[in-house]
């Protein structure tokens, strides 16, 4: 194993004058422990919230932006068509996270539903309070996969965790979608 030389200022200096990597696949092996342990951070930081009496906060901010709607009538719309797609994106067309996990889907040639909630008016936002009631999220992308949430784009675990681990084309496989 190669080591990386690194020569201090002073020895109260925390801060190295200079460094010299003498490996690449160090500083490739240390980037990929830095994001792999990033995700877990992120992932983390969602499940506490999620358990939080903050998500329940934000459940209930998304039904009153909602207004009023029929919750049985609107969860069965959405079990309808989780239950009639191998993967159902529920998204807002403009959100960076959105674009991003349905260029993934793109990119593998997934058949998918995009469900542009921002575009539904009222229907879009009584969906995202059904949603938020079900999974403890309210952010976008909801992503479903054989009929099982996945989570969003980074979280929960998310699409890009799945991608990135090797997971998602499996998944996507046992749902029908490839």
């Amino acid at each position: 194993m190669q080591r990386a030389a690194i020569t201090f200022r002073s020895p109260a200096s925390c801060f190295p004058s200079k460094s010299k990597i003498t490996s690449r696949s160090a500083t490739t092996r240390r980037s990929f422990a830095v994001r792999a342990g990033l995700n877990d951070v992120i992932n983390n930081v969602t499940i506490a919230i999620q358990n939080s009496p903050l998500a329940k906060g934000k459940a209930a901010l998304a039904k009153l932006q909602a207004g009023q709607f029929d919750e049985i009538e609107t969860g069965s719309k959405i079990d309808e068509l989780i239950a009639g797609n191998p993967v159902v994106v529920f998204s807002f067309s403009s959100c960076p996270f959105c674009v991003k996990a349905k260029k993934i889907l793109d990119d593998a040639n997934v058949k998918y539903k995009a469900i542009e909630l921002n575009q539904m008016g009222a229907e879009g936002m009584a969906i995202r309070a059904v949603l938020a009631e079900r999974t403890g999220r309210t952010s976008m992308p909801n992503i479903w996969i054989g009929g099982q949430g996945i989570g969003g784009c980074n979280d929960g675990p998310g699409i890009v965790t799945l991608q990135k681990s090797g997971d998602l084309i499996p998944i996507l496989q046992k749902a029908g979608a490839l």
